[in-house]
């Protein structure tokens, strides 16, 4: 029987497995992330193709011709929500949520997290179809203030990695974090480094896992 197996029984959720959980999911966004961004490239791309085109007629321009790259972005698009939602909604907040299971200390940015990623999700929902109505700008105002709320768990989350597992790479991760409120390329940033500090961690504590040996 192993180390994770141990944690397991007493818990029901492994260290290791919290932490391998909320890997994948912001394996997750990043990947929704280039998703999205192939999808405004495709837009881009069949603009400056069509541009010839435009020219050529001497008219009125014609959407047509970029219309079919219209269509494959939006599709992309959707399939990048898809699966940054699933990412974040299905395997990170709920790893993030088994990791405080195991370790105390990471019970602040957990509770912060699902309470402001959440709340804030469905007060946004709720709100848009409301949007013609004060009361819909009131409540994703309400839930734009609950997911700056999960934000800041995600911050103290990435401090908190830091001074349990000494990997700097949480530390700088949570800064550009911060600074990717003013420069949103570094949030991008942020999560990579957070992949890969998450990697580094896993491979840890594997290496140091003891093998308890069962009884006789």
């Amino acid at each position: 029987m192993s180390y994770v197996s141990v944690m397991q029984g007493r818990s029901g959720f492994g260290e290791i497995d919290a932490l391998r959980r909320m890997r994948r999911g912001v394996l997750y966004l990043l990947i929704a992330w280039l998703i999205m961004v192939v999808a405004v490239a495709t837009v881009f791309t069949s603009f400056i193709v069509s541009i010839p085109g435009f020219i050529r007629v001497r008219g009125p321009p014609s959407f047509t011709s970029i219309l079919p790259g219209v269509v494959v972005a939006l599709v992309l698009l959707v399939i990048g929500v898809v699966i940054a939602l699933v990412g974040f909604y299905v395997e990170f907040i709920p790893g993030v949520t088994g990791l405080a299971r195991v370790r105390s200390e990471f019970s602040t940015p957990a509770q912060l997290i699902r309470l402001g990623y959440i709340v804030g999700l469905l007060l946004v929902l709720i709100g848009i179809p409301l949007i013609l109505v004060v009361i819909g700008v009131f409540v994703i105002l309400v839930g734009m203030v609950f997911l700056i709320i999960g934000f800041i768990g995600v911050v103290i989350l990435c401090f908190k990695l830091n001074d349990v597992y000494s990997n700097t790479l949480y530390l700088v991760a949570g800064i550009l974090f911060i600074v990717g409120i003013f420069i949103h390329i570094l949030e991008v940033l942020a999560w990579i480094l957070l992949y890969i500090a998450l990697g580094k961690t896993i491979r840890k504590l594997e290496a140091t896992q003891l093998p308890i040996q069962p009884p006789v």
